[in-house]
């Protein structure tokens, strides 16, 4: 995995993969032994669980990588089974073993840094390129102690995952045999913010599905900051107009304890109370890969319109969405190569 050579390309069925922003992804494939043409040992050798990696390339570009994480093998179909993790997971993977504090630094260079650091310890270099320094925007200050036995992944999570964090994901490009695996960071977002592209039912889009839940909902909805008891931030938002159109109270409480500030707060509950109003609409679709807009056209954060006309919306339906995540379905001789779209707000 560390020495970046390609040492075998095999054909593969039962393919899935897909790339979520500030978590990664996951890859299923399928092989079978006795291939005319290949050796079973060459086959067996380049899918070591742990020492080799996969990189998949759609119209001869990279579009994801990642390491082998298990596989498994069924003797009457003489099939074996690949599961591969990308490399953004590689830090859960890595304990921090020395004392590391830094004090208020841009978080992204803070972020950076521990790439760079985890990289630096012999065997940890997976050759991720790391990004040059920003200039300060939000300042942090972070230590974790090597007696506190904390991974990377979750010093890294608790800098970009927070209230006023950011993006990030490892992006590919191939310049000869060589592949180039880039950390992309980008604050307060990655992707276009105003919408180009634009998917529509019927047309690009094969298949939508549009719920309407009260998971996450609630006409009053409590933001919870940092502090304990009566130190304790917190900022109630109620939408009173439903509960006055019929709704009964429906409470829902949003954990925000890295917000130590109660005009941030105020704000976070703005937009939290705005995104959790009953019933909360989430719309996932299906694409296809080859039909405008194509894959690879849009990417991950991009800021997307998404238009529909059918029975569920006779006078059409027109929002924006931004896409956290991508699911991928090659083609294969059943059937045509799709592609699930993922909004925020439907991470899980």
């Amino acid at each position: 995995m560390r020495a970046e050579s390609v040492v075998e390309e095999i054909p593969l069925y039962g393919v899935f993969m897909d790339l979520e922003l500030n978590v990664g992804g996951r890859f299923d494939g399928t092989f079978n032994l006795d291939q005319t043409g290949k050796s079973n040992q060459n086959l067996l050798d380049a899918t070591i669980p742990g020492r080799t990696y996969v990189i998949v390339e759609r119209n001869d570009f990279p579009i994801w990588a990642g390491f082998i994480w298990s596989r498994t093998y069924q003797s009457q179909a003489k099939s074996v089974q690949l599961f591969a993790q990308s490399f953004e997971n590689y830090p859960q993977y890595q304990l921090l073993r020395s004392d590391y504090v830094q004090t208020s630094v841009e978080q992204r260079n803070i972020f950076r840094d521990l790439w760079t650091t985890m990289q630096a310890v012999n065997g940890r270099n997976v050759n991720i390129n790391v990004p040059s320094s920003f200039s300060t925007v939000v300042p942090k200050t972070v230590e974790a102690l090597a007696t506190d036995f904390k991974y990377y992944s979750e010093v890294m999570s608790t800098i970009a995952d927070s209230t006023d964090g950011f993006d990030w994901y490892i992006a590919l490009n191939k310049q000869g045999t060589f592949y180039n695996k880039n950390l992309l960071i980008g604050y307060p977002f990655l992707g276009a913010t105003t919408p180009v592209i634009v998917f529509e039912y019927p047309g690009s889009i094969t298949n939508y599905y549009y719920t309407e839940s009260m998971a996450q909902a609630g006409t009053n909805i409590f933001i919870i900051g940092a502090g304990e008891g009566e130190t304790m931030l917190t900022k109630e938002v109620v939408h009173q107009n439903l509960i006055n159109t019929g709704f009964p109270r429906w409470d829902r409480d949003v954990g925000k304890k890295d917000i130590d500030n109660q005009a941030l707060l105020d704000t976070v509950a703005s937009q939290e109370a705005l995104k959790r109003r009953p019933p909360m609409p989430i719309t996932k679709i299906s694409v296809k890969s080859d039909k405008d807009p194509v894959f690879g056209s849009w990417s991950l954060g991009d800021n997307v319109s998404i238009y529909i006309e059918d029975s569920r919306f006779p006078r059409g339906l027109s929002q924006t969405a931004r896409i956290v995540k991508w699911e991928l379905h090659p083609q294969s001789s059943e059937n045509v190569e799709e592609a699930n779209v993922v909004f925020q707000g439907d991470e899980e």
